[in-house]
């Protein structure tokens, strides 16, 4: 991978070299470029350029920001100045920066001996044979050393200094050639993230490990990669940190990569077109990425590595980076029923690429938190965030924010790497399966019903649909059968039928709780009041809880005539409480809450009903 980032940095600078200074700014304060008058360096009013909010870009603006740019510091431990800390904005033997706090708080004894430091630093990445940058650097200290302080100290200078502000002197003869090969040897040596690390070839070329592909924890315990099978990965030489460097600056920096990225082995211009079409497009997430490059390549996208940055990390570092050999964008034989109607929303939703399957079915086990709209109409993908639990809404409770951390991974190598093992049968139905426990949990007044069913709905719909899949039965049609047997069962001319395995008896006690709590007069009735009954592992603890329920409620109940003087409740009361199993109740679950979200099978016309 570090090769194709070389490759796409080296690509850029021959075919878009001016994206490297795209959406930068320069920071507040006062600009000067310093011209040669006779043997010394002179400030000319012409030359003194101030920066605030309400600056508008020109093309001075562009010449500062651009040497700027190719002089600026790492940080303030790696700078020429990180011992006083006074000159640490940017590096050069052309020119020197200082900000108006370190200005006022500092004595100009103090600020000299800096600048000397700084003079002396600068010294160190220059080509001592070249005779023209030894010049230059001789005038600017001349200049630092006689001019630069009765310059800030000037009236009219002094009146614009806020502790904000920076001051940039930038000599205007050297190119901007003669600044990047400056920056481009301090780069190269302190772009590493630890000396000790450090290797020299024959030739005497360092080798290091890059500060912004790796960093080292060892002042924190938790984080030590102890069972790593090398302490160190991959060496590079001082160019190619410095290509890394431009890479992670163009995503953290310039803002012109998306996260994630999809950088294209052989196909620099299809990473290209990534970054233009991002440019142009800054609300675009991956999903319009893909579609665009599709489009463009009139065919699936092969052969990339996709990288996803941590913008928080000061680095810019990777949190995640994979190989996919090919993306399957349409997706096939994924058709949503609802055995437990909703209003046919879920059969309309349109759902033929990964992405909408991301969206429409995956996100909905985590209530809408994997993928969540944005007020500028575009979505924002949080699998590499943290997530709270926040349960004010039955949203993010404490089970949710467990099911993200323990499956994210392999949902995101489902969506974005087209790794279709990713997500096996068993992963999904846990999932399903304590997410609509976790809605039954936090129902209040059945507010939560529709969510369930819908859920419910999703579950059934792709029961056999995962890698893995062992269980072979169309859940949707077992539903509809189950209803359908039931009615027959209950049928008071249909004594002769039974209940006759462990799926009809699931099923019909999910009808049972359903018929007995609804006669609950109580004002907190909800389906948080189903969760004790699915918390029973033995058929005779579900039967059992079922039967006290029962008589807890059974004042509410009605009779209706019928040829064995029995009815549809009681006869499914008697076979419920009569049939005997081994099997897990939490094997026969999925069976329960069918029965109990189905639409009841216990209805009957009212001029049947008679008062006993």
């Amino acid at each position: 991978m570090i090769q194709e980032i070389i490759n796409f940095i080296d690509y850029l600078e021959e075919k878009s070299p001016e994206i490297f200074s795209e959406n930068l700014e320069l920071k507040e304060g006062i600009y000067v470029f310093l011209e040669k008058e006779g043997d010394e360096l002179v400030v000319k009013e012409e030359n003194v350029f101030k920066v605030d909010k309400d600056t508008e870009r020109n093309h001075i603006y562009e010449d500062f920001l651009a040497l700027a740019t190719n002089t600026e510091m790492l940080n303030a431990m790696k700078s020429f100045n990180s011992g006083p800390k006074v000159y640490i904005a940017i590096g050069s033997p052309f020119g020197i920066a200082l900000n108006g706090k370190a200005y006022k708080n500092s004595a100009e004894k103090k600020l000299l001996e800096a600048a000397e430091a700084y003079i002396k630093a600068a010294r160190k990445f220059m080509n001592r044979e070249n005779k023209q940058h030894e010049e230059w650097c001789k005038e600017l200290e001349l200049f630092v050393k006689t001019k630069m302080l009765n310059f800030l100290a000037s009236g009219e200078t002094n009146a614009k200094v806020k502790d904000q502000f920076m001051f940039y002197f930038f000599m205007k003869e050297p190119k901007l050639q003669d600044y990047q090969e400056i920056q481009s040897r301090f780069l190269a040596e302190k772009l590493f993230n630890k000396d000790k690390f450090n290797i020299k070839n024959i030739n005497g070329d360092i080798f290091g490990i890059a500060d912004n592909l790796s960093g080292f924890n060892d002042s924190k315990e938790f984080l030590k990669h102890k069972t790593a099978p090398i302490e160190l990965n991959y060496r590079v030489n001082g160019i190619e940190a410095q290509k890394l460097f431009q890479f992670f600056s163009l995503q953290q920096k310039n803002k012109i990569l998306p996260n994630p990225f999809p950088l294209f082995v052989d196909e620099q211009e299809l990473t290209g077109e990534t970054v233009k079409f991002y440019k142009k497009n800054q609300k675009a997430g991956h999903k319009e990425i893909v579609e665009e490059l599709i489009n463009k390549k009139k065919a699936d996208l092969q052969n990339y590595y996709l990288i996803y940055f941590n913008n928080r990390e000061k680095g810019s570092r990777i949190v995640d980076l994979d190989f996919v050999s090919v993306f399957r964008y349409i997706v096939g034989d994924v058709k949503l029923e609802e055995p437990f109607p909703i209003g046919g929303k879920l059969k309309s939703l349109p759902i033929s690429n990964i992405f909408e399957f991301q969206f429409h079915v995956l996100n909905k086990i985590f209530n809408n938190q994997l993928v969540t709209e944005t007020k500028a109409g575009g979505l924002w993908i949080k699998y590499f965030d943290e997530m709270d639990v926040d349960a004010k809404y039955g949203n993010a409770t404490e089970t949710i924010v467990n099911l993200f951390y323990m499956y994210r991974k392999s949902i995101y190598d489902y969506v974005y790497k087209s790794k279709r093992q990713a997500i096996t049968a068993k992963m999904f139905h846990d999932m399903m399966q304590k997410s609509i426990m976790e809605d039954i949990k936090h129902d209040k007044k059945e507010d939560k019903e529709y969510r369930i069913k819908e859920k419910l709905n999703i579950w059934f719909s792709l029961y056999n649909y995962f890698a893995n899949s062992i269980n072979k039965e169309n859940m949707v049609n077992k539903t509809q059968e189950l209803f359908e047997k039931l009615k027959t069962i209950a049928g008071s001319e249909n004594n002769s039928e039974f209940i006759q395995n462990d799926n009809e008896f699931a099923f019909a006690a999910g009808q049972l709780i359903r018929t007995i709590l609804n006669k609950s007069e109580s004002g907190e009735r909800s389906h948080a009041m189903l969760e004790p009954f699915l918390q029973k592992t033995q058929c005779e603890k579900l039967k059992l809880s079922i039967a006290r329920t029962f008589d807890t409620y059974k004042h509410a109940f009605k009779f209706y005539r019928g040829d064995s003087n029995r009815y549809e409740f009681d006869k499914i009361m008697s076979d419920v409480m009569g049939y005997e199993t081994k099997t897990n109740m939490k094997d026969l679950l999925p069976m329960i809450l069918a029965g109990y979200f189905s639409e009841t099978i216990f209805k009957r016309d009212k001029k049947e009903e008679i008062k006993e």
